[in-house]
């Protein structure tokens, strides 16, 4: 029972999100291993237990400046996926420095960081999808937090079409 007296007030908002896709016939496996070559892996523990907290993470990076947070198996996770041809993994990449800096200037950043991407096979075709960061982010209304997230569009472009282009880079 909701106390109709309460101090809690709620609050809603909707706003566009952009979902972006971009798929090739380049096998899943291979479009995998080019996507994960990109990025480098936190370490949270050795991250947090260590004195220079910034040096250690940028030191984890990979050469988009962004690092896998976590993977998610969910062509294994999913009871719907088990047993078929669908082969499907969600990452949540990003960079801790970069979610700081914008979680300065809004602390709602955090419920938006690390974005997902997810990796999988549809039609004989493999896919790379993730919510375009701008239009996540932008949400908040803050303009230094949306240049960061424009430029997050753009990593995550790069990295999806490298990761799917020719097998032969």
């Amino acid at each position: 029972m909701i106390n109709s007296a309460s101090s809690v007030s709620a609050q809603e908002q909707a706003y566009p999100v952009t979902l972006v896709s971009f798929g090739s016939q380049k096998r899943f496996d291979q479009v995998i291993q080019d996507f994960e070559k990109q990025l480098g892996r936190l370490n949270e523990e050795q991250a947090i237990s260590s004195p220079d907290l910034q040096g250690t993470i940028q030191s984890m990076e990979g050469s988009s400046g962004l690092m896998i947070i976590r993977v998610l198996e969910m062509d294994r996770l999913l009871p719907a996926l088990a047993g078929s041809p669908t082969r499907a993994r969600q990452y949540l990449i990003g960079n801790p420095l970069i979610a700081s800096k914008m979680a300065a200037f809004d602390p709602l950043a955090a419920l938006y960081a690390p974005p997902r991407v997810l990796i999988y096979t549809r039609d004989a075709a493999t896919w790379i999808s993730y919510d375009k960061p701008s239009s996540v982010f932008g949400r908040l209304g803050h303009e230094e937090i949306l240049q960061t997230a424009m430029d997050l569009d753009q990593k995550f472009e790069l990295i999806a079409r490298h990761s799917l282009g020719d097998e032969h880079r």
